[in-house]
């Protein structure tokens, strides 16, 4: 299995969860936030189906555009992110 937790070097950090969903958060000085003084940059994928995805209105949604992100979230954001994502349902 491929590790839960990966470092990035510029930044920021991913988490691939039981239900092969990853989101990455970086704070890096080429992100959508203020380098992690109150905001990151968030994205989320499944990696079974290689769909990206983002959040919005409580749920999660697939989105077609691959690079698009969840620019300056907050710490408490962030968290609900993490929660809601490692919920997500699994894919048959």
């Amino acid at each position: 299995m491929e590790k839960a937790f990966n470092d990035n070097e510029d930044g920021g950090f991913q988490i691939t969860f039981d239900n092969n969903c990853t989101i990455s958060v970086v704070y890096h000085k080429y992100s959508y936030s203020d380098q992690g003084k109150t905001t990151a940059e968030v994205a989320a994928w499944n990696n079974k189906t290689g769909n990206w995805m983002i959040f919005q209105d409580g749920d999660w949604f697939v989105i077609q555009q691959s690079s698009d992100v969840m620019p300056r979230q907050t710490a408490d954001e962030v968290a609900e992110l993490i929660y809601t994502l490692s919920k997500y349902p699994i894919e048959e």
